[in-house]
């Protein structure tokens, strides 16, 4: 673990004051975090110091320190955020014609946000307003726009420092959990409670008489099953009719399915954060398959990981 005091150009190794370090991701919503219980000693522990993780000589994680906790013992508590965390504030912007890359560029540059190689994520969205929205959630915003319209599904994380979009992905070589594997316990469960629908209904327009158009989509074989499940959106007031029935099919599609979510307790991987993909085998409940990590939560001291998972 290296510690970098505000204003000081060189960084310190202070592995051994750290008497407890958890290290939490998650794949939307929120920075990385890292929370650290520290000996008290000479080190300048400060808001604005930059603490590097560290694991066999390669730096995981980046971030500064936001919150320093001191009471009558002979320890501190430290709360450590990446560059996500400067996402946070509100901003007003109005996009047209780009892609979410480029929105995610923008905003980077403005804010001055060191940003890594960003892949081209496809689709152009049309126009994008966003007034007094968090910068995080305009990004967010964004990527959801471009997994309804364009089917690609990208991650946004912070690269020890620089800003980057990965591509959610069960190809390749993944690491697998589960029978035999790193896994130590786990609870599975398969729900319609949540981002489950199967009627989808689109409204275009302000409501008076004659100026609302709307389109509707629905699956008469799992509303025999598990009732009505409706998903209500107000879309751009420039798609036409066709553009509006193609996202409706789209949107029931991609939502009406039960979501299985799995929590796995596990030896600790590094290298798996939220949005990873990682590959999952547990006879037991029929599963074998990738499964996309929603949350991760490593101790860092135990060599242990709870992670939170759902199918792609």
């Amino acid at each position: 673990m290296l510690y970098r005091a505000p204003g000081e150009e060189e960084a310190w190794d202070v592995t051994t004051l750290v008497t407890a370090c958890t290290w939490t991701t998650k794949r939307t919503g929120s920075p990385a975090a890292l929370e650290l219980t520290v000996l008290r000693s000479e080190t300048a522990w400060a808001c604005g110091g930059m603490v590097a993780a560290r694991r066999d000589g390669e730096t995981f994680f980046q971030g500064y320190v936001f919150k320093v906790s001191s009471g009558e013992g002979e320890e501190l508590n430290l709360t450590v955020y990446d560059q996500l965390r400067y996402l946070k504030y509100k901003e007003s912007y109005v996009f047209e014609g780009q892609r979410a890359d480029q929105i995610l560029a923008q905003i980077a540059a403005d804010f001055k946000l060191k940003t890594g190689d960003l892949p081209n994520t496809g689709y152009v969205i049309p126009r994008l307003v966003e007034d007094g929205t968090s910068l995080l959630d305009i990004i967010l915003r964004a990527l959801d726009l471009t997994l309804v319209h364009g089917g690609q599904m990208f991650y946004l994380w912070d690269d020890c420092g620089a800003l980057r979009l990965g591509e959610v992905t069960g190809e390749g070589d993944l690491p697998v959990i589960g029978d035999g594997s790193l896994a130590t316990g786990y609870t599975y469960d398969v729900d319609i409670d949540g981002e489950t629908y199967n009627q989808i209904k689109l409204v275009q327009g302000d409501g008076e008489e004659g100026n609302r158009k709307s389109v509707m989509r629905h699956d008469p074989e799992t509303q025999a099953l598990w009732g009505i499940l409706q998903d209500y959106q107000q879309v751009d007031g420039e798609m036409n009719e066709a553009q509006m029935r193609q996202e409706a099919e789209r949107r029931l599609e991609l939502y009406n399915r039960p979501a299985r979510t799995l929590e796995l307790r596990a030896l600790a991987l590094p290298e798996v954060r939220a949005g990873k993909t990682v590959y999952i085998r547990i006879g037991r409940e029929g599963l074998e398959q990738p499964f996309l990590v929603e949350e991760a939560r490593h101790d860092l001291m135990a060599e242990t990981m709870n992670l939170k998972v759902k199918v792609i």
